[in-house]
């Protein structure tokens, strides 16, 4: 009894402490079960009908699991996005070949953004990264004509809308449609990559009463700043045209990105990458060529970032102003990921790069440092 005063107690203190609170914080715990049925966009030859089924893969299904936190504003960043969901999430997916594809698991963390709210009706932007796992990658012998997984591990990327309905207080009904990308970021080859448009439908039981949005507190204006952010990125590459070897070249560059803060949750930059590709000039073989200015790229590119906290989502689109390949001012390329903050101007991330929005070209794993002006 004496605890429990106690704890009453301090509970009792901290709440009138905290100037933008209300009520003591609770934990407010949902969980979710779901059900994805979609659609393969054929994008290579192994989708199409170039497998031992001998006919194109169409479709794609997956049972997901999900835990996730929403929290009425206790913190500046959930203010700035209205009461998002974020947490964790498990999909056990089936392209109906497990043969020669296998039944891929996934691990990824959810970030959910409202962008409509009607009463009992919320729409909500939802965000996934995470990794798959369980597929059955190409074998020159065993599975020779899986040109889209070259590795045991790919990425997990889900971009795509989500409806809720409260119908109990404590059940909602979920409806949705999303964008997929399995892929190893060219890691390891061949490595075409899934893209899948799939609807989706979904139960979820909120375990603690849900937080609600009625008074939700605003955020004003929070501090903003201009930024000179410096990367220095490293990956590994594969060309396309000698997906089939086993040679793998490193990339490594550096990248110099001026943001502007637009808002408390959008900054926007601009600037150039200039990458060192060691196997851009790689010889008919597959093996390594000489060491030349050859070698290096630049691209200018455009990149607006979500600001979640110390969490950073990541996107850019650019164009190659020099490439070997490609030559100058001809082809786009995409940047996709996450990066968090360390300490104050340090900061560790993951991006894919792509090109066409969808053959990726690397995992790029960097180190960045920010120097920063306050508006």
């Amino acid at each position: 009894m004496r605890l429990k005063v106690l704890i009453f107690i301090l509970l009792s203190c901290l709440a009138a402490q905290a100037q933008t609170e209300t009520a003591v914080r609770r934990q407010h715990l949902s969980v979710a079960a779901g059900f994805q049925f979609g659609e393969l966009i054929p994008t290579n030859p192994f989708v199409k009908g170039d497998n031992l089924l001998g006919q194109p893969i169409r479709h794609y299904q997956a049972a997901t699991l999900k835990m996730l936190w929403q929290h009425p504003g206790y913190t500046d960043w959930q203010k700035v996005f209205r009461m998002p969901y974020y947490g964790l999430g498990l999909s056990f997916g089936n392209f109906f070949d497990p043969a020669e594809v296998g039944t891929p698991v996934s691990v990824y963390g959810i970030f959910g953004i409202p962008v409509v709210r009607a009463g009992k009706f919320v729409v909500y932007s939802e965000f996934q990264f995470g990794i798959a796992s369980n597929w059955h990658k190409y074998d020159s012998i065993s599975n020779p004509k899986n040109l889209v997984i070259g590795g045991g591990l790919t990425v997990h990327l889900n971009i795509g809308f989500n409806a809720c309905y409260t119908l109990t207080p404590r059940l909602d009904l979920g409806a949705g449609i999303s964008f997929i990308h399995f892929s190893n970021g060219g890691m390891e080859r061949p490595n075409r990559g899934f893209n899948i448009y799939a609807p989706s439908v979904d139960l979820r039981y909120h375990l603690s009463p849900r937080a609600s949005a009625k008074h939700l507190p605003d955020a004003g204006r929070l501090a903003r700043s201009n930024d000179l952010f410096i990367m220095l990125g490293y990956g590994n590459h594969q060309l396309v045209e000698h997906e089939l070897d086993t040679n793998y070249f490193a990339i490594a560059g550096l990248s110099v990105m001026y943001f502007d803060q637009l808002s408390n949750a959008l900054r926007l930059g601009a600037g150039a990458d200039i990458n060192y590709w060691f196997g851009l000039n790689a010889r008919p073989d597959g093996t390594i060529g000489p060491r030349t200015l050859d070698n290096f790229t630049i691209g200018l590119m455009l990149q607006p970032e979500i600001i979640i906290d110390k969490l950073t989502l990541v996107g850019g689109v650019g164009i190659y102003a020099h490439h070997l390949h490609y030559g100058s001012f001809n082809q786009l390329y995409q940047r996709l990921g996450v990066r968090y903050d360390l300490f104050k101007n340090c900061s560790l991330g993951v991006n894919v790069r792509a090109v066409n929005f969808m053959l990726a070209e690397m995992l790029e794993f960097n180190l960045g440092y920010t120097i920063r002006w306050m508006k």
